[in-house]
């Protein structure tokens, strides 16, 4: 007579499965593939990122997780010279946590990866829960128009980007544009807290009209 221990009878019906965590299910653009050389030197510690996440996640957007299932790309300028530090480091804005992070820093030919692209970021107000955030180191508009390497870099990670993750140009965003929190202009936008608009610029509609003309030419 034949003993089963309840995981071998499982395994002999054909009912167990390797347990993976979502994360280890995710594919991710191949960067190289793009032609391109991604950094991950300054990259956001995730362990705690993605508890914190998830919890601004449930409280804004109604939905209490880390994962992000891209479906806009929204581009941002920095307002500063340099590698925007606070993007990893910081713990709270405006007296929440977590921090502010965006998934991509671009600076020149040098890109990094601050988040994964399946972690959601805390980069564009009323849409991190569907968008992929990239930041062009530049200090205003005009400034990021005189940095044309800038935007020929981030226009190809934005085309690597929306190519993999079958994002249509119409859903690629200005920060601008979301900052106005108007549903007939950018369906995505939501937030529980707080859906009224709020003021920024950035990267200016030249440039994302550079940016777009980049993208048709890719």
């Amino acid at each position: 007579m034949l003993r089963w221990s309840i995981p071998g009878l499982m395994i002999a019906l054909g009912l167990m499965q390797t347990a993976q965590s979502p994360a280890s299910q995710v594919k991710t653009p191949d960067y190289k593939a793009c032609g391109l050389e991604v950094r991950l030197d300054r990259a956001r510690p995730l362990a705690d990122w993605k508890k914190t996440i998830a919890g601004y996640s449930e409280r804004h957007y109604a939905e209490k997780t880390w994962e992000l299932k891209p479906q806009a790309l929204v581009m941002h300028y920095t307002a500063g010279e340099g590698f925007p530090w606070n993007l990893v480091n910081s713990k709270d804005f405006a007296g929440e946590t977590p921090g502010l992070a965006s998934h991509y820093v671009v600076d020149g030919e040098t890109i990094w990866e601050v988040l994964p692209p399946f972690v959601r970021s805390r980069a564009t107000y009323g849409i991190n829960h569907r968008a992929l955030s990239i930041e062009m180191v530049a200090r205003d508009a005009q400034d990021l128009a005189h940095r044309p390497s800038t935007l020929k870099s981030a226009t190809r990670l934005a085309s690597c980007l929306m190519r993999f993750y079958q994002i249509p140009e119409q859903k690629l965003y200005s920060h601008q544009a979301v900052s106005r929190m108007n549903p007939a202009e950018i369906p995505e936008v939501k937030d529980l807290i707080d859906a009224h608009p709020y003021h920024k610029v950035d990267p200016g509609e030249n440039n994302m009209a550079t940016i777009r003309k980049g993208l048709r030419q890719n």
